[in-house]
């Protein structure tokens, strides 16, 4: 492998190879890396200059946005003493352009996650689906800004990233330094962001950033960069850069890796009560909730198989025709669930065949829907509690325990 970029002493360092030498194994360990040479076959000088990119699209309607200071912040109560706030614009695309190129504006303009085959299809001929996800069928954005700072976060997909115009600075983060970076709630929207600044930290509120291990490195024209998904990622452009990037599913394996891959779930729980998550990662590898549930406890995952549980619980008393009719939505928050299940668990309870055991596992249901409301820890879940509901929710159980 080639030379690694590193900071200080604290900082670890990005593999930068080739792409003969980058493999299977950085997917299979969720390793990124900065392959120097993946995007010979683009044409960049000719096909993705701003110039370019914007008369061949000129009259496309996109989304533009501006911000003040450059902060492109997607929780404005990140900092309550100052303002992120940016605003969006639909304009046409080579009027973006032509703001962005000004070299008199004042302003900063993104026009960021752009939908290349739906809003942007004349780019799409200039597209290089990268060879080791030809298969995958990504998600394509554009990303082109002049002097852009996106705060940290996480996405749950796969990335592909590749430079086409510019530079852009990454500072990066490997899951497992989740608690240090001080996401928000689990239960919100922005459960994907972190509250630290990663410039310019305040530890005097988030002390344990100062413990985390960064990876800090400027990624050119003509680089891709593999990010895995759940990596934790600030990004910074110090003038005008356009790149694109290639979306893809995580696998299982991936989710149960990563701590921070499933805090997508209370939002998963809120529009179908997990169904979604089921088909599109449990059902593949030939799981349903209960043997997911399963699966994560073995992996020390107390809380993802408490939620999973929890699930296969909900679904079995949704599918019985004496529990129909209580009235309940299509989805819950996590917040609501202990009361959402709280009648269904009394109706199990009044039941003439339920045993003392069960009673006391039925009873325990509303208790682990406030545990994986409150707390977003493996810890702090009862794992005996969860152990039993999933002993009694077994196929061999009886019917009364569901």
């Amino acid at each position: 492998m080639a030379d690694t970029i590193t900071t200080n002493t604290r900082d670890t360092m990005i593999a930068r190879v080739t792409r003969s030498e980058f493999s299977a194994d950085f997917f299979k360990q969720g390793r990124p890396a900065i392959i120097t040479d993946a995007l010979h076959d683009w044409q960049i000088a000719e096909r993705w200059a701003p110039e370019y990119i914007a008369r061949i699209a000129k009259t496309r309607p996109i989304t533009m946005s501006t911000s003040r200071d450059g902060q492109y912040l997607f929780d404005q109560s990140y900092d309550s003493a100052r303002s992120h706030a940016f605003e969006r614009t639909e304009v046409e695309f080579g009027d973006a352009a032509q703001r962005m190129l000004d070299e008199n504006a004042g302003d900063h303009i993104y026009v960021m996650q752009q939908s290349i085959p739906d809003v942007l299809p004349e780019l799409l001929d200039n597209v290089i689906v990268p060879e080791w996800i030809a298969s995958s069928r990504p998600a394509i954005h554009l990303w082109f800004g002049r002097r852009t700072t996106t705060q940290l976060h996480f996405d749950y997909s796969n990335n592909f990233f590749a430079q086409l115009y510019g530079s852009k600075q990454f500072i990066i983060f490997d899951p497992r330094e989740s608690e240090r970076l001080y996401p928000y709630h689990h239960e919100t929207a922005t459960a994907h962001l972190s509250h630290v600044d990663a410039l310019q930290p305040d530890l005097a509120r988030y002390p344990d950033f100062a413990d985390a291990s960064p990876m800090r490195f400027t990624i050119d024209a003509g680089e891709l960069l593999f990010l895995p998904a759940f990596w934790w990622h600030h990004v910074q452009a110090a003038d005008v850069a356009v790149s694109v990037n290639f979306w893809w599913f995580p696998e299982l394996r991936q989710i149960l890796d990563a701590g921070n891959a499933v805090r997508a779930l209370p939002n998963f729980y809120e529009m179908d009560r997990l169904a979604g998550f089921k088909q599109m990662f449990l059902q593949p590898a030939g799981l349903d909730f209960l043997t997911g549930a399963q699966l994560f406890l073995s992996h020390g995952r107390v809380w993802t198989a408490c939620l999973l549980a929890l699930a296969a619980f909900d679904e079995a008393a949704r599918n019985r025709d004496e529990l129909r009719t209580i009235d309940r939505p299509h989805g819950c928050r996590l917040s609501a669930l202990a009361a959402d299940l709280q009648p269904v668990c009394a109706a199990l309870a009044a039941g003439a065949n339920t045993s003392r055991a069960d009673l006391t596992t039925i009873d325990s249901v509303p208790t682990l829907a406030a545990q994986v409301a409150e707390f977003f820890s493996d810890a702090k879940i009862d794992r005996v509690k969860v152990e039993a509901l999933l002993a009694t929710m077994k196929p061999s159980a009886q019917a009364v325990a569901l």
